[in-house]
């Protein structure tokens, strides 16, 4: 059988990969299961606040943020350098008991995304620290409800070096390539047992490959990089590890809650 029939000759759910906002749009339009990944930070930090009994409200900027905060009643996430919760996952491990569980969480990728979300559709939030989990359950989902998947790599705001310090352009159009999320969506796809169309496969196979390598990947990278000059690198290390929360956040259209 050539490759052509091979893609042709499906036989059950098939999981792709696509970037950012407007490959979610594209994916909510097929009606696909969708998994949100983004990997620093804002998945990471989803991910490690239900383990730790948070709701999450995600908001695209801080100035919606804000706004959604007083209407719902909510604690706004901090900025990462001030104290208390904010889209740094480690600050939702150190977290007093006393703080509100109710967080609305800003961030212009990951975020984003998840706010487009609405109540009929099917979402999800992933990255390395709950692979397993949410891969498993995507497949069982997918095959009980005859729908496909579709992996988002969020990507990142457009980052440049100015002298030795790394910068990121504000305009939104501007997304490009994150490698911590193509690796994290390869994570989650190598854990899934549906079909792979051609992205989605060399997603996978990139992982495999390198899966032994990600923290170094992860320092790496200017997203890395940018968080390292911020003395943030422990968000890096946390976010790196592999299967640490058996748990699938899932996005209801307005807050992102554990499912068991």
């Amino acid at each position: 059988m050539n490759e052509i029939n091979k893609i042709n000759d499906r036989n059950g759910p098939c999981i792709h990969l696509d970037w950012g906002c407007d490959g979610l749009t594209h994916a909510l339009e097929r009606k696909d299961i969708v998994v949100i990944v983004d990997t620093l930070r804002f998945s990471s930090a989803v991910v490690t606040a239900v383990a730790h009994g948070f709701v999450i409200f995600p908001a695209p900027d801080r100035e919606h943020g804000k706004n959604l905060a007083l209407r719902i009643n909510a604690l706004l996430a901090s900025r990462s350098d001030e104290p208390g919760i904010s889209i740094s996952p480690v600050s939702f491990l150190t977290a007093p008991d006393s703080v509100d569980k109710r967080v609305v969480l800003p961030s212009p990728n990951g975020a984003s995304c998840a706010a487009r979300i609405r109540k009929r559709d099917i979402a999800y939030i992933g990255c390395f620290l709950n692979a397993q989990a949410i891969g498993e359950m995507i497949t069982a989902l997918a095959h009980a409800r005859g729908h496909d998947i579709t992996v988002i790599a969020c990507g990142e705001q457009r980052s440049i070096r100015m002298g030795t310090r790394i910068v990121y352009t504000l305009e939104k159009s501007h997304r490009v390539f994150a490698i911590e999320d193509y690796l994290a969506a390869g994570a989650i796809i190598t854990r899934t047992t549906a079909q792979r169309n051609t992205e989605a496969e060399t997603c996978a196979r990139c992982f495999q490959s390198s899966k032994d390598s990600l923290s170094r990947l992860l320092y790496e990278s200017f997203s890395g990089r940018y968080l390292i000059e911020h003395g943030l690198s422990a968000d890096i290390d946390h976010a790196a590890q592999l299967n640490l929360f058996n748990v699938v956040p899932e996005v209801h259209g307005g807050d992102i809650v554990c499912i068991e």
